[in-house]
């Protein structure tokens, strides 16, 4: 009878040990592999793909180009220091008039080679042809000609106003609604004025209405005294024509012409003089409304 317990007694013993190995085994697996483990999903490879992949975001070009100022083009061709051609991305190539400033003249058919027409187109040629650029459109697009009417940034630079900054431009054709930084243009011209740098250092020579180039500082045979030693030396003025014959439709500098009896006629300073409407419009003039 005794016998009989104690191997009853033992089973027992050896079934309870059976069961807590085997319960011990099924948990195992999963000892160190719960998903609350710190780091497993840092650690993950779909996790390293997935912190790679919020980097390359960070680093887009798109983002990069986003610093741009404006459409991004390639300047093609340079005109003259205020107008150039530029290539858009679409492959679309659009003749620009920097807006807000007017440059001396280097290709006018009758005014000539202005004093600091070579330079500003040189210095414009110099710093823009083939670079990438942003256009920036104000409100209205484009000119009567078709041109687009923009500011010119290449890097964090308003290249309109580095032109007034360096004296080789005017603030010019203030025609609202485009008039998005003509307050700190006129700052700028200001202190080139005071400086008596490019335009400025030919005394009466830059005007609100254009550039005078028979002024008192030009000697008798068209050349520009004081200024730049270049324009004392190589620059020829071509002084506006004077009424003769029927020769008396005036045009200013601001593109328009007036015809004799017209409202504004007597008070116009004629910077040019047509002797016939088609030949003013031919030159690129419009008709005065009044």
């Amino acid at each position: 009878m005794r016998e009989k317990r104690r191997k009853s007694l033992t089973s027992l013993i050896v079934l309870l040990l059976t069961a807590l190995l085997i319960t011990g085994c099924a948990q195992a697996p999963s000892t160190g592999k719960s998903s609350t483990d710190s780091g497993q999903q840092t650690d993950s490879p779909a996790a390293k793909q997935e912190d790679s992949s919020s980097n390359d975001v960070k680093t887009t070009p798109t983002d990069q180009t986003s610093a741009v100022k404006g459409m991004p083009a390639t300047v093609t061709y340079v005109v003259d220091g205020d107008t150039l051609d530029v290539k858009f991305k679409n492959g679309k190539t659009e003749r620009i008039r920097m807006l807000l400033i007017d440059t001396p003249e280097t290709k006018h058919p009758r005014l000539g080679v202005q004093p600091f027409g070579p330079e500003s187109s040189k210095f414009t040629k110099t710093q823009l042809t083939g670079k990438k650029v942003g256009v920036e459109l104000d409100v209205s697009e484009r000119d009567k000609y078709g041109r687009l009417l923009a500011y010119i940034w290449i890097g964090k630079q308003n290249f309109n106003q580095l032109l007034l900054e360096k004296g080789l431009a005017r603030v010019a054709y203030v025609y609202p609604p485009n008039t998005k930084y003509v307050d700190q243009f006129r700052a700028t011209q200001e202190k080139a004025q005071k400086a008596g740098v490019g335009i400025w250092s030919i005394e009466n020579y830059a005007q609100q209405d254009g550039f005078h180039t028979n002024s008192k500082n030009s000697t008798s045979n068209g050349t520009v005294s004081g200024g730049s030693q270049t324009n004392k030396q190589n620059t020829q003025v071509k002084k506006p024509e004077k009424p003769k014959g029927s020769c008396n439709i005036k045009g200013n500098q601001s593109g328009i012409y007036h015809m004799p009896g017209g409202q504004y006629y007597d008070r116009t300073k004629a910077e040019v003089m047509f002797c016939s409407e088609a030949e003013a419009q031919k030159a690129g003039y419009r008709k005065s409304q009044r």
